[in-house]
């Protein structure tokens, strides 16, 4: 049903699985960071800890903010996903300190903020992965073949961060669709992944950033 333009979904690896907690930028902001350094995932309890440490009122429960994740990317950075696994389970998880000595440690040092939706898909045409934030609606909990339907209507306060990482052409519709890489394990969309519409987006889209 999509004519790929690009797709670099198979640079990242498997996607992983958030689980129930609110960490949807810290993998979203992982991925980008282990793009930028082409390497295998991350550490995302070792990028939430850091965090966390960013913003003194953090709470075991609390999501994070892009100047949090970007802070903790930056310095001191991630070191591979295997030598500090994330505690699907543990709220609290942030709030205990990984061990001393893990290396080598990636770091993303640049960052840009604020970006359009057209600036997104130039990047990615471009070769790079970009993360973004969308109001949440129905239709993202339930893709079709892959295509997360067009859904005028959000959930109120819900909002959720993904990295796009392809472009592409629906051939019914000749709609331009972005490839987007999801937090919600391999059952969701095609294998993690799911083309959604730009109208879509250009509805729904809070925020583009890369670093």
């Amino acid at each position: 049903m999509i004519e790929v333009e690009v797709n670099h979904s198979n640079r990242l690896g498997p996607p992983r699985n958030q689980g129930r907690r609110p960490t949807c930028l810290a993998f979203t902001t992982s991925d980008l960071n282990a793009f930028a350094n082409a390497t295998a995932h991350l550490s995302v309890e070792f990028l939430c800890h850091h965090a966390a440490k960013a913003e003194e009122s953090w709470e075991p429960g609390d999501g994070f903010t892009i100047e949090q994740v970007f802070t903790a990317v930056a310095s001191p950075g991630q070191p591979e996903e295997d030598i500090y696994p994330y505690r699907a389970d543990s709220h609290d998880a942030p709030l205990q300190a990984p061990p001393s000595g893990l290396a080598p440690l990636y770091r993303s040092p640049s960052k840009t903020r604020a970006l359009a939706l057209s600036e997104v898909t130039a990047l990615v045409r471009q070769g790079r992965a970009v993360g973004v934030v969308v109001a949440v609606t129905k239709s993202l909990f339930y893709p079709r073949d892959g295509i997360v339907e067009f859904d005028p209507y959000v959930i109120p306060n819900q909002f959720h961060a993904m990295v796009a990482v392809g472009v592409g052409t629906h051939r019914l519709t000749s709609e331009a669709h972005i490839h987007l890489r999801n937090s919600w394990g391999a059952g969701w969309g095609h294998q993690g992944h799911a083309w959604v519409p730009e109208r879509h987006l250009q509805l729904h889209m809070q925020e583009g950033f890369s670093v």
